[in-house]
């Protein structure tokens, strides 16, 4: 029988397409083509000779593939290694000194140049011995994420920085834990100029600890030439000049986390901290500053988080603060402003935001009673200090409605009347003080229902009656000064003026 195939030359081309494609397999279970680039791995291996490593973090640099070591990562498609992320794995042991057994320290050699598409450079919390950080890093134009926090370099902060221009995260931090070091302000910038080489790219930058002292006439012009920074970090940094208004040329409409913490500013607000609208965070802690807090705050729609705390603020509290729909940690402790606080409490109760979690208003020359409806009305709030001012009145008992909170701190006030028995429905609560007071009556049993509370001091008060137990007091006693006096009881012979529940 003679059988013919009718088959089109289609069928023929296909068919040696899928013939060349199958031989252009590689065989199963044959050996991959090598990860590691040779010129790659051997600059990695020069720069792991120059550097000291007493925890052995570096054990894993050997073989033929450098893209299986540790804290090296290359891309999947070329295989040139994109990423060194040598950080201390210790970082949480840095008060403690156990940080250091961890760090790497010697030279960071000039190998690094050769890697020509590392974009993320991470050596923080390291200890570099006090050594200045290297020109060439300016040199590895590739990078877009450098971080040297924590490690102990010094000097000048290179110029040649500004070479990065596709740099989109510096981080020099300059704290240390090492005791040992030429002086406190181990780095420093005598100029922020090179700062322009990166405004194509940059949007974080933290300078913490540097010396920006000899930069102090130039720094907030120099920066603003950033038009795409969004977090900037200057933290301590020895700035003494706060500029009160910015040149039309300035450009920081995307900034949205701005710290100039711990600086000696001593200047009233600038108004052109309200045209940065996209703000979600403003740490001004201890910087002195003067004045009043001007109402264009309410501006800041987008504000978090507000931290005016430690400076030489006076007048009273806008109560537009309450109106700023996304705020959640609000400090305004340790300043002069003085007042009431209805209005700023009504507004904050009224927010259509998720609430305020952090209340401090410590430490000013506050006055007046606290508002009965608006404070049972911050559900949401954890954290309420209104210490060491001049409140007077009884504590409302819609504290008890404050479902979420942590502490409740009234220390060093005027008020008086009862402690009310609704504390007891706080079962978050951790930290109840209300010492140096007028309070009087009996102590509320209902705190015992407080399985949460572990520190209640009701010292310095008119209070009567017995501490109410609880689980998590650990024989709470009556102590006049530093010396223990009598036991659980208040018998008559303790002095109300100088009672004090001490509970650890």
């Amino acid at each position: 029988m003679d059988f013919k195939l009718n088959l089109k030359p289609s069928f023929f081309f296909f068919s040696f397409l899928i013939f060349i494609f199958l031989l252009s397999k590689p065989v199963l279970g044959s050996a991959s083509n090598p990860k590691c680039i040779s010129s790659e791995r051997q600059a990695l291996l020069t720069f792991k000779q120059s550097l000291t490593d007493p925890s052995a973090r570096l054990s894993s640099w050997s073989g033929p593939d450098c893209c299986k070591w540790r804290g090296i990562s290359c891309d999947p498609g070329t295989s040139h290694v994109i990423k060194i992320d040598l950080r201390n794995p210790n970082q949480t042991l840095r008060l403690y000194g156990g940080f250091k057994e961890g760090s790497l320290g010697g030279k960071i050699n000039p190998s690094l140049t050769r890697l020509k598409f590392l974009s993320y450079l991470d050596l923080s919390s390291n200890d570099f011995n006090f050594m200045e950080i290297p020109e060439f890093i300016g040199s590895i134009v590739s990078l877009r994420y450098l971080n040297l926090s924590f490690s102990s370099f010094y000097g000048e902060v290179p110029a040649s920085l500004g070479n990065l221009s596709k740099l989109e995260s510096l981080d020099l931090y300059a704290q240390t834990f090492i005791d040992e070091g030429p002086t406190s302000y181990n780095l420093r910038a005598s100029n922020l100029g090179w700062l322009s080489g990166l405004s194509s790219s940059l949007t974080y930058l933290n300078m913490g600890f540097v010396s920006l002292s000899g930069a102090d006439e130039t720094w907030l012009q120099d920066i603003s030439r950033l038009p795409k920074l969004k977090e900037l970090h200057l933290f301590n940094c020895e700035l003494r000049n706060l500029p009160l208004s910015l040149s039309s040329s300035a450009n920081l409409k995307l900034l949205e986390v701005l710290d100039l913490s711990r600086n000696s500013l001593r200047s009233p607000i600038p108004n052109w901290l309200f045209d940065l609208t996209g703000l979600r965070k403003l740490t001004l802690q201890w910087v002195e500053l003067q004045g009043s807090i001007p109402s264009e705050i309410k501006k800041l729609r987008l504000l978090e988080t507000l931290d005016l705390s430690f400076n030489a603020l006076s007048g009273e509290i806008p109560d537009v603060l309450g109106n700023l729909p996304q705020l959640k940690y609000l400090d305004l402790s340790h300043s002069s402003l003085e007042g009431q606080i209805h209005r700023l409490l009504d507004a904050l109760s009224k927010n259509k935001g998720d609430g305020l979690v952090y209340l401090g208003l410590n430490s000013n020359s506050l006055n007046g009673t606290l508002p009965a409806e608006s404070l049972g009305e911050l559900r949401n709030l954890q954290i309420l200090d209104f210490s060491l001012n001049y409140f007077t009145g009884s504590i409302p008992s819609s504290v008890g409605n404050m479902a979420s909170l942590k502490k409740l701190a009234l220390h060093f006030n005027s008020m008086e009347g009862k402690i009310p028995e609704s504390l007891g429905k706080l079962d978050r609560l951790e930290t109840l003080d209300l010492s140096s007071n007028k309070f009087s009556g009996a102590i509320p049993q209902s705190l015992a229902a407080i399985s949460s509370l572990h520190t209640l001091n009701l010292s310095y008060n008119k209070l009567e009656g017995r501490i109410p137990k609880n689980p998590k007091f650990k024989d709470p006693s009556i102590y006049i000064g530093n010396e223990l006096l009598c036991g659980k009881p208040l018998p008559k012979k303790c002095s109300r003026k100088q009672q004090t529940v001490v509970v650890n």
